[in-house]
Protein backbone atom coordinates (compact mmCIF):
# COMPACT_ATOMS: atom_id res chain seq x y z
CA UNK A 1 0.00 0.00 0.00
CA UNK A 2 1.38 3.37 -0.90
CA UNK A 3 0.62 6.73 0.59
CA UNK A 4 -1.33 7.57 -2.54
CA UNK A 5 -4.07 5.05 -1.78
CA UNK A 6 -6.43 5.55 1.12
CA UNK A 7 -7.18 2.31 2.91
CA UNK A 8 -10.77 1.25 3.35
CA UNK A 9 -11.77 2.30 6.83
CA UNK A 10 -12.13 -0.95 8.77
CA UNK A 11 -14.94 -1.74 11.17
CA UNK A 12 -12.20 -3.05 13.45
CA UNK A 13 -8.84 -1.33 12.93
CA UNK A 14 -6.95 -4.31 14.34
CA UNK A 15 -7.99 -6.25 11.26
CA UNK A 16 -6.84 -3.64 8.72
CA UNK A 17 -4.46 -4.96 6.08
CA UNK A 18 -1.64 -2.43 5.94
CA UNK A 19 1.65 -3.31 4.33
CA UNK A 20 3.49 0.00 4.37
CA UNK A 21 5.79 0.53 7.35
CA UNK A 22 7.62 3.70 6.43
CA UNK A 23 5.99 7.12 6.44
CA UNK A 24 6.30 8.96 3.18
CA UNK A 25 7.70 12.34 4.19
CA UNK A 26 7.91 13.67 0.65
CA UNK A 27 4.16 13.98 0.21
CA UNK A 28 3.89 17.41 1.80
CA UNK A 29 6.90 18.69 -0.10
CA UNK A 30 5.94 17.49 -3.53
CA UNK A 31 2.30 18.43 -3.31
CA UNK A 32 1.55 20.80 -0.44
CA UNK A 33 -2.02 21.45 -1.57
CA UNK A 34 -3.06 17.80 -1.81
CA UNK A 35 -4.72 17.30 1.55
CA UNK A 36 -6.06 13.94 0.35
CA UNK A 37 -2.53 12.55 0.12
CA UNK A 38 -1.67 13.84 3.57
CA UNK A 39 -4.92 12.38 4.90
CA UNK A 40 -4.28 9.00 3.28
CA UNK A 41 -0.81 8.76 4.79
CA UNK A 42 -2.04 9.93 8.20
CA UNK A 43 -4.80 7.31 8.16
CA UNK A 44 -2.35 4.54 7.23
CA UNK A 45 -0.02 5.55 10.07
CA UNK A 46 -2.91 5.80 12.53
CA UNK A 47 -4.34 2.39 11.67
CA UNK A 48 -0.87 0.86 11.97
CA UNK A 49 -0.39 2.49 15.38
CA UNK A 50 -3.80 1.23 16.52
CA UNK A 51 -2.96 -2.30 15.36
CA UNK A 52 0.38 -2.23 17.16
CA UNK A 53 -1.14 -0.78 20.32
CA UNK A 54 -3.83 -3.45 20.47
CA UNK A 55 -1.32 -6.22 19.76
CA UNK A 56 1.06 -4.92 22.45
CA UNK A 57 -1.74 -3.89 24.84
CA UNK A 58 -0.54 -0.31 24.99
CA UNK A 59 0.15 2.81 23.01
CA UNK A 60 3.61 2.94 21.47
CA UNK A 61 5.84 5.67 20.10
CA UNK A 62 4.27 5.16 16.66
CA UNK A 63 1.07 6.66 17.99
CA UNK A 64 2.84 9.98 18.58
CA UNK A 65 3.94 10.06 14.94
CA UNK A 66 0.47 9.04 13.80
CA UNK A 67 -1.20 11.69 15.99
CA UNK A 68 1.14 14.33 14.60
CA UNK A 69 0.29 13.34 11.01
CA UNK A 70 -3.43 13.20 11.80
CA UNK A 71 -3.44 16.66 13.34
CA UNK A 72 -1.58 18.08 10.35
CA UNK A 73 -3.94 16.37 7.89
CA UNK A 74 -6.95 17.63 9.85
CA UNK A 75 -5.59 21.16 9.71
CA UNK A 76 -5.82 20.82 5.92
CA UNK A 77 -9.07 18.83 5.78
CA UNK A 78 -11.12 19.33 8.96
CA UNK A 79 -14.16 17.74 7.29
CA UNK A 80 -12.63 14.23 7.19
CA UNK A 81 -14.56 12.08 9.68
CA UNK A 82 -12.27 9.06 9.23
CA UNK A 83 -9.29 11.11 10.37
CA UNK A 84 -11.23 12.47 13.36
CA UNK A 85 -12.22 8.94 14.37
CA UNK A 86 -8.68 7.60 14.01
CA UNK A 87 -7.45 10.49 16.16
CA UNK A 88 -10.16 9.78 18.74
CA UNK A 89 -9.12 6.13 19.01
CA UNK A 90 -5.46 7.10 19.46
CA UNK A 91 -6.32 9.80 21.99
CA UNK A 92 -8.61 7.45 23.92
CA UNK A 93 -5.79 4.92 24.10
CA UNK A 94 -3.54 7.59 25.61
CA UNK A 95 -6.06 9.29 27.94
CA UNK A 96 -9.54 7.72 27.82
CA UNK A 97 -11.23 10.49 29.78
CA UNK A 98 -9.24 13.33 28.25
CA UNK A 99 -10.83 16.18 26.36
CA UNK A 100 -8.84 15.39 23.19
CA UNK A 101 -10.50 11.98 22.84
CA UNK A 102 -13.96 13.36 23.53
CA UNK A 103 -13.62 16.32 21.17
CA UNK A 104 -12.20 14.14 18.38
CA UNK A 105 -15.13 11.74 18.76
CA UNK A 106 -17.57 14.64 18.60
CA UNK A 107 -15.94 15.88 15.41
CA UNK A 108 -16.20 12.41 13.89
CA UNK A 109 -19.93 12.43 14.59
CA UNK A 110 -20.46 16.00 13.43
CA UNK A 111 -18.58 15.60 10.14
CA UNK A 112 -20.30 12.33 9.14
CA UNK A 113 -23.35 11.73 11.33
CA UNK A 114 -24.81 8.89 9.28
CA UNK A 115 -21.76 7.23 7.73
CA UNK A 116 -22.46 3.54 8.31
CA UNK A 117 -18.79 2.61 7.79
CA UNK A 118 -17.77 4.58 10.87
CA UNK A 119 -20.59 3.54 13.19
CA UNK A 120 -19.13 0.27 14.54
CA UNK A 121 -15.78 1.72 15.60
CA UNK A 122 -17.32 4.99 16.73
CA UNK A 123 -19.83 3.20 18.94
CA UNK A 124 -17.20 0.80 20.29
CA UNK A 125 -14.93 3.72 21.16
CA UNK A 126 -17.61 5.85 22.80
CA UNK A 127 -18.84 2.94 24.96
CA UNK A 128 -15.49 1.39 25.79
CA UNK A 129 -13.76 4.49 27.10
CA UNK A 130 -16.60 6.08 29.07
CA UNK A 131 -16.85 9.05 26.73
CA UNK A 132 -20.55 8.90 27.54
CA UNK A 133 -20.00 11.35 30.37
CA UNK A 134 -20.47 13.98 27.67
CA UNK A 135 -24.20 14.60 27.09
CA UNK A 136 -23.46 15.54 23.48
CA UNK A 137 -21.72 12.23 22.84
CA UNK A 138 -24.57 10.33 24.49
CA UNK A 139 -27.02 11.91 22.06
CA UNK A 140 -24.76 11.34 19.06
CA UNK A 141 -24.10 7.71 20.03
CA UNK A 142 -27.84 7.18 20.52
CA UNK A 143 -28.25 8.32 16.91
CA UNK A 144 -25.77 5.67 15.77
CA UNK A 145 -27.65 2.99 17.69
CA UNK A 146 -30.94 4.17 16.19
CA UNK A 147 -29.57 4.09 12.64
CA UNK A 148 -27.89 0.73 13.17
CA UNK A 149 -31.11 -0.83 14.44
CA UNK A 150 -33.58 0.75 12.02
CA UNK A 151 -31.68 1.25 8.77
CA UNK A 152 -28.60 -0.95 9.04
CA UNK A 153 -29.79 -4.34 10.33
CA UNK A 154 -26.57 -5.91 9.05
CA UNK A 155 -24.80 -3.90 11.77
CA UNK A 156 -26.36 -5.92 14.61
CA UNK A 157 -23.13 -7.93 15.09
CA UNK A 158 -21.27 -4.63 15.50
CA UNK A 159 -23.71 -3.64 18.27
CA UNK A 160 -23.11 -6.96 20.01
CA UNK A 161 -19.35 -6.52 19.66
CA UNK A 162 -19.52 -2.98 21.05
CA UNK A 163 -21.56 -4.28 23.98
CA UNK A 164 -19.05 -7.03 24.76
CA UNK A 165 -16.14 -4.54 24.74
CA UNK A 166 -18.01 -1.78 26.57
CA UNK A 167 -17.34 -0.52 30.06
CA UNK A 168 -20.06 -0.85 32.69
CA UNK A 169 -21.43 2.58 31.81
CA UNK A 170 -21.23 1.71 28.11
CA UNK A 171 -23.20 -1.51 28.59
CA UNK A 172 -25.93 0.32 30.51
CA UNK A 173 -26.07 2.97 27.80
CA UNK A 174 -26.41 0.38 25.03
CA UNK A 175 -29.11 -1.54 26.91
CA UNK A 176 -31.05 1.67 27.50
CA UNK A 177 -30.69 2.87 23.92
CA UNK A 178 -31.77 -0.47 22.47
CA UNK A 179 -34.66 -0.74 24.94
CA UNK A 180 -35.88 2.69 23.82
CA UNK A 181 -35.57 2.00 20.09
CA UNK A 182 -36.30 -1.72 19.69
CA UNK A 183 -36.83 -3.65 22.95
CA UNK A 184 -37.04 -6.98 21.10
CA UNK A 185 -33.38 -6.64 20.13
CA UNK A 186 -32.16 -6.69 23.75
CA UNK A 187 -31.92 -10.48 23.51
CA UNK A 188 -29.22 -10.17 20.85
CA UNK A 189 -26.83 -8.64 23.39
CA UNK A 190 -26.71 -11.78 25.48
CA UNK A 191 -26.39 -14.18 22.57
Amino acid sequence: MTALNRPDFPKDPTKANLNSNAPVEWIGTISPLRSDLEGNQALVLALQAIQQARADHGIRANSELARSHLKHALSLAPYDAELWLALAVLEAGQDPDGPAAIESLKMSYLTAPSDARLMPLRLATVTQFDALTSPDLRDLAQGDVRLMLTRQPDQTPALVSAYRQASGRGKEFLKGAIRTIDPARLRTLSG
